[in-house]
């Protein structure tokens, strides 16, 4: 979507649409006034939250467009994000070309100006969004993909460095749920691997271990989940920063991009969904998406950030391992493998241990669709936290909140960690039927974070599946690629 503020309203566009507060007088340029005016005569003009309309004025714009907020005291960020949605959908449904978005800062509600300007053009790029799947015919040009945004009154600084900042993470995002959309036949490890690797430059550098090299680090876990499929697994290193920074931050994905269950096999029921348990991968490569188009241009870049990304399937065939099985992960860990649907903390466990070895981080944060578990706890609106780090898990939930991409954050406690000792091996990649298993999830990871200041995000109820919010209707959701960059910002 073409996006791009605008210092005046157009009293030629093809369609203007004011953002309204129910009990708000708008301040409104001279153009589009007899038209507010008059579409307010003819008492149709409804600002509730959400609510819409469309008014024919004989002077000024061909169409005026209204999208109310309700009351201004409940006004926040979620609200102007959601009705710069509700406004893209209302022009495409006119059938206009372009539009522009008309507001001033009197509807911001409890929402600074740069929280303003970020929610607009969120809402606006991440409203147009539609995967476009393959098909036969080709595709018609979208309508309404260019739109001009006016504010009329207020802090136009601090909106437009919000709104820069927004149109940053919303493309990011974007770039995610494309991603995370394909079918597991069109993004393998190998297309997810291509994709990192474009990547590089301003700033951002990437390399993939092949499957040699992976053997040579000795990643047995990762290696172990493989041995099923066809396809070979990738591990994607990317960098942003300098290398001489003193401090790093490593944040790694599960790239899991279809996962059968193995031996373990899921129910056939949804299993096509399993597509989506690439979707921590696809936050992490969103996050250096909005890097190397300037997510961080003006910051005082302190640390360097690694992603890492463990890229496989999980599949049923010959050599698949076994329920049973014991594998040996990059830092010495046994683990026996019980439950081969227990992948994704296989895969993981292996990319913590190499942020360790090979860049000694300050702080690890892993994202992953890690347990069914999460969404009976949480549902999909809400990801689960855990981790050995209060003061980290503090920052990421502020990073939730700033994003409203909300975190909650469960226990993990020393008798979670007990239950993952396997009388086999030196721990289970399953709690031996002891319940809580989102908690189990991180218990097992704990043992490779050791005392690294480590974070956990089960996304697997927010990556999919949540309720339609004007912004996100079905599919991936693109989850947390907003939330990463709000934190790496902090």
């Amino acid at each position: 979507m073409k996006l791009r503020l605008a210092k005046s309203a157009s009293a030629s566009a093809e369609m203007s649409i004011l953002l309204l507060a129910e009990d708000e007088v708008p301040r409104l340029p001279a153009a589009l006034r007899p038209c507010w005016e008059a579409a307010k005569a003819t008492g149709d003009l409804r600002t509730d939250c959400r609510k819409t309309g469309v008014f024919h004025p004989k002077t000024g714009p061909k169409r005026l467009g209204i999208v109310g907020l309700g009351k201004s005291g409940a006004i926040d960020a979620e609200a102007l994000r959601r009705a710069a949605a509700v406004a893209q959908s209302l022009a495409e449904d006119r059938g206009v070309r372009s539009f522009e978005v008309v507001l001033d800062a009197a509807i911001f509600g409890t929402a600074k100006a740069e929280q303003a300007g970020a929610a607009i053009a969120e809402g606006l790029v991440l409203g147009s969004y539609r995967y476009e799947p393959p098909k036969k015919d080709e595709r018609k040009p979208r309508k309404a993909q260019d739109c001009a945004v006016v504010l009329v009154s207020g802090d136009h600084g601090g909106f437009s460095r919000g709104f820069d900042r927004g149109v940053i993470g919303a493309e990011a995002t974007v770039f995610a749920r494309d991603l995370e959309n394909m079918a597991g036949n069109l993004c393998t490890p190998t297309v997810l691997a291509n994709a990192a690797k474009k990547l590089a430059g301003n700033g951002v550098t990437v390399k993939v271990l092949d499957k040699a090299a992976m053997e040579r680090l000795k990643m047995g876990a990762l290696l172990g989940v493989s041995k099923g499929s066809s396809e070979p697994p990738k591990f994607i290193v990317m960098e942003f920063g300098s290398k001489r920074a003193t401090e790093t931050v490593c944040i790694i994905g599960k790239g899991l991009t279809f996962d059968s269950g193995g031996i373990s096999i899921k129910p056939a029921a949804k299993m096509d969904e399993m597509r989506y348990d690439m979707c921590g991968a696809g936050a992490v490569l969103g996050l250096f998406h909005a890097l190397k188009h300037g997510a961080l241009k003006g910051k005082q870049q302190k640390q360097r950030i690694v992603g890492l990304i463990a890229a496989s399937e999980n599949m049923v065939g010959p050599e698949a391992q076994k329920p049973g099985d014991i594998v040996r992960a990059m830092d010495g860990h046994t683990i026996e493998v019980l439950n081969t649907d227990a992948e994704g903390r296989l895969v993981l466990c292996d990319a913590i241990a190499y942020a360790k070895k090979f860049y000694a981080p300050k702080q690890i944060v892993d994202l992953a669709t890690l347990t069914g578990a999460v969404v009976v706890a949480l549902g999909h609106e809400v990801a689960g936290l855990l981790g050995n780090d209060q003061k980290l898990i503090d920052s990421l939930i502020a990073a939730g909140k700033a994003a409203d991409e909300p975190l909650w954050q469960l226990p993990l406690w020393d008798v979670h960690k007990d239950q993952m000792k396997s009388k086999y091996a030196d721990l289970a990649n399953i709690n031996g039927g002891q319940g809580g298993g989102t908690i189990a999830g991180a218990a097992f990871l704990s043992f490779f974070a050791g005392a690294t200041p480590w974070a956990h995000l089960d996304i697997a109820g927010t990556a999919w599946g949540g309720i339609s919010k004007d912004y996100y209707r079905s599919g991936a959701a693109g989850t947390a690629v907003r939330t990463l960059l709000a934190f790496v910002r902090g």
